[in-house]
């Protein structure tokens, strides 16, 4: 009976299967409502009753088919369906391919890196083996990982992710190795002979990540699996590079950051992987999060603070859910436990970033750990020679720095810098360097390395001093890329050493003047000054650069107080070639305040003793100083054949800032005579050549100069653009010049070529072209200014 039961049961099943009950019960309910309806209304409309009983018998016989109709329409649909998907299935499982990969599960947004991407597959279809080293945090195993879940579809066999992270013997690199490939280990043989025989045919894609604690077992292992398997290929990420054959290195850079000196506002952040990725994780963390002119310029400062390294913007950015970006950026210098991880998920070598460093630090040789921590006396680049002066000793010999440094380069701890010189320097992450600081001030090396620090660069500041006007472009280039150091070694100098403070600022003070710092060469000449330390050469040198940089400021008095009293001092010494270079800056300054017969009477003195001297160099500068005399006296007779003869001497001393003056003083004449075609290419020449020396300042005024020259020639829109441009940067970098305080010539020539066309042109049409002028930036206004074709 149970039997019978069930296979009732699946008879039933059936019946509703092929849609026989519902059409059964249908035909049924139909059949019944006809009859009855012909019944109640037979006696109404005279219906014969056995039309009744007719309805009857065709119900009747109508059942059988109404039962077997649909079982057998509804089983020939069934079978073609199940027929037509089991095609379908069978041809969709030919045509697509199997993906089989084990990459981890991303839970957050992959922000930026497209160019890295692209480049990094490239590098793939060309290499077998490609390696991705950086320092810690930078993302390496994310961007591997990334860069494999595009390559899925290449590898036949597989992309297989292989985490060495957590190992803790040379020996499990190759076991991890073939867990991951699933392959079991034969008896009386080794496992990387099982592990080749396996994958010997295989087209796959295995990446190898955390390579760094075990580089030597890494490099051997995967030199063994390329030459033994043709079709694989492999990817590691690590701090530093296996060093085989056969392998691509590709340093993984920081996200892209943006200049703080630059204009900064919502829209212009999103061109900055950095901020991308900060806004990204901090609206995980907080979604109430919104970047905001507010919070943008603070949200830039943090992503330049931390270099734009990926995990640590993503730990701070955790910090929003209690702090705003302010507050995050006041409480953010060395402090390496507000750069941490909430997530109880996260490695503990990357829990917080102090972490993440010290797994690298704890895999460098000991010699390489003093030279890392010595390495925190310098702020930002330094080169070979000052490592050698300032970091070795009976530890760490001289003859040793090069190879240790190289090593750090290699385990991603430091990183080279290309001068433009072809130089080669060498810098460190901030997050590093102040890793490195706590290394150093825990020591007893702190004060000890201090002092050697500002020793050598007060050496090199005051060979820069001496040879100021015969190798300026040189040095001007050398001291800019070593401010950072120069202005630590003043810090600790002004607590630790008021003599050494006073030479290393007096000795400054010239590059202060010609790279337009001036901000920060009026704060310390000024405190130098304080430290009374008594009429000194050294003392003279403060005095008159403070002089100077106050002169180039607008604030001529005090200057021509400042520099008379240097005066005095040198002569004191008998230094006349110091003497001639005062009495010529003395000579501008009056020029400059209005005073033009006294500072033609101090112009030639200067003159007259450089030619006493017979120092060629001195000579040409007091001429500079005498041609811009007669050029503000508008004595053009005089001041166009002298500045000529100083371009000739500039050029025979290759004296680009001689150049430069000469072109720009030759550009006044003509603008003063109205050549203005004239002018406009003297001062396109000045402009080239204050761009080879990076003096911006002079750029600027070179361009102001064409500005005018381009007005003289109705060629009105062009002269309120550039106008606009200039005025710009020169506001920014805190270089303008009030209007009274400039020369008269200047102020008189701006009148007319300037002022003048804005009248012409209207306010409407001048407002136009002074936002055309401020939206091209300073680097698109050179060009423009130099296209001596272009309106």
């Amino acid at each position: 009976m149970p039997g019978k039961s069930s296979n009732l049961g699946k008879f039933w099943q059936e019946l509703k299967r092929r849609k026989v009950v519902p059409i059964f019960i249908a035909y049924l309910a139909t059949c019944f409502a006809v009859i009855e309806f012909v019944d109640i209304t037979s006696s109404q409309f005279n219906i014969p009753g056995g039309t009744v009983k007719l309805l009857y018998l065709i119900a009747a016989v109508g059942l059988p088919v109404v039962i077997l109709l649909p079982w057998f329409i509804n089983r020939h649909r069934q079978e073609t369906t199940s027929d037509e998907s089991a095609l379908i299935e069978e041809s969709s499982a030919k045509d697509k391919k199997i993906v089989q990969h084990n990459l981890p599960l991303q839970l957050t947004n992959f922000i930026g890196r497209e160019r890295d991407i692209e480049e990094i597959r490239n590098l793939i279809g060309k290499h077998r083996i490609v390696s991705l080293t950086g320092a810690g945090g930078y993302g390496k195993t994310r961007l591997a990982c990334e860069v494999a879940a595009e390559l899925l579809q290449d590898y036949k066999d597989g992309v297989w992710f292989v985490d060495l992270a957590p190992i803790t013997s040379e020996d499990l690199v190759v076991k991890e190795i073939t867990e991951v490939l699933k392959i079991v280990e034969e008896p009386n043989r080794t496992i990387i002979d099982t592990l080749t025989d396996k994958i010997r045919d295989k087209n796959m894609l295995i990446i190898l990540d955390n390579c760094e604690h075990f580089i030597n077992s890494c490099a051997e292992i995967t030199g063994k699996l390329i030459q033994s398997t043709p079709s694989l290929q492999i990817l590691t990420t690590s701090r530093e590079a296996l060093n085989i054959k056969g392998e691509k290195v590709w340093r993984i850079p920081s996200l892209t950051l943006l200049d703080p000196r630059t204009i900064i506002d919502v829209e212009s952040v999103k061109s900055s992987e950095a901020v991308l990725l900060f806004t990204d994780r901090a609206q995980l963390n907080n979604p109430e999060f919104e970047l905001e002119s507010e919070n943008v310029n603070d949200v830039v400062t943090i992503c330049n603070k931390l270099d734009g390294i990926p995990l640590a913007l993503e730990l701070v950015a955790n910090r929003t859910r209690h702090m705003n970006p302010h507050l995050i950026l006041e409480r953010l210098a060395d402090r390496f436990d507000l750069v941490s991880s909430p997530d109880p998920g996260t490695s503990k070598r990357q829990k917080t970033l102090q972490a993440t460093i010290e797994w690298s630090y704890n895999l460098l040789s000991d010699s390489e750990k003093i030279l890392f921590t010595r390495l925190a006396a310098f702020t930002g680049g330094f080169d070979l020679t000052a490592v050698e002066e300032v970091c070795a000793d009976d530890q760490l010999p001289k003859g040793d720095i090069l190879d240790l440094l190289s090593r750090l380069v290699d385990r991603s701890m430091i990183y080279t810098v290309q001068g433009t010189d072809q130089s080669m320097g060498y810098n460190s992450l901030e997050i590093m360097l102040q890793f490195a600081r706590q290394n150093l001030q825990s020591s007893k090396e702190g004060n000890f390395l201090r002092e050697r620090h500002l020793h050598y660069y007060l050496k090199v500041a005051e060979e820069a001093y001496d040879e100021q006007i015969e190798f300026q472009d040189q040095w001007l280039d050398k001291l800019e890329s070593q401010h950072d150091n120069l202005m630590a070694a003043l810090r600790w100098s002004d607590d630790h050493s008021p003599e050494e403070f006073v030479r290393l600022s007096g000795t400054l003070a010239w590059f202060w003047v010609r790279h337009a710092h001036f901000l920060t060469g009026i704060e310390y000449l000024e405190k130098a000054i304080l430290k009374d330390t008594g009429k000194t050469e050294n003392n003279a040198k403060v005095i008159f650069g403070l002089g100077k940089i106050l002169g180039n400021s607008g604030d001529f008095p005090r200057a021509l107080e400042l520099m008379n009293e240097s005066l005095v001092i040198w002569r004191q010494y008998n230094n006349l070639k110091e003497e001639a270079l005062v009495l010529a800056e003395i000579g501008i300054g009056y020029f400059m305040s209005g005073n033009d017969e006294t500072g033609l009477k101090y112009a030639e003195e200067g003159l007259a003793l450089a030619r006493e001297i017979g120092d060629l160099w001195i000579i040409n500068y007091c001429m500079i100083t005498l041609g811009q005399g007669l050029v503000c006296l508008k004595q053009i007779d005089r001041a166009r054949p002298l500045a000529q003869q100083f371009l000739v001497s500039s050029k025979e001393l290759q004296h680009l800032f001689g150049i430069n003056v000469a072109h720009h003083f030759l550009g006044d004449c003509a603008l003063i005579e109205g050549n203005f075609r004239e002018a406009e290419q003297e001062y396109g020449l000045g402009v080239k050549t204050a761009l080879k020396i990076g003096d911006f300042m002079q750029v600027c005024i070179d361009i102001f100069g064409v500005a005018m020259s381009v007005a003289g020639q109705s060629r009105l829109a062009k002269a309120i653009r550039l106008n606009a441009a200039v005025t710009e940067k020169a506001v920014v970098s805190g270089y303008i010049v009030p209007e009274e305080l400039q020369a008269a010539f200047w102020v008189e020539l701006v009148d007319n070529y300037i002022v003048g066309t804005r009248k012409k042109l209207g306010e409407e049409l001048t407002r136009k072209y002074e936002e055309e002028g401020k939206s091209m930036g300073f680097e698109k206004a050179v060009e423009y200014a130099l296209d001596f074709e272009k309106d």
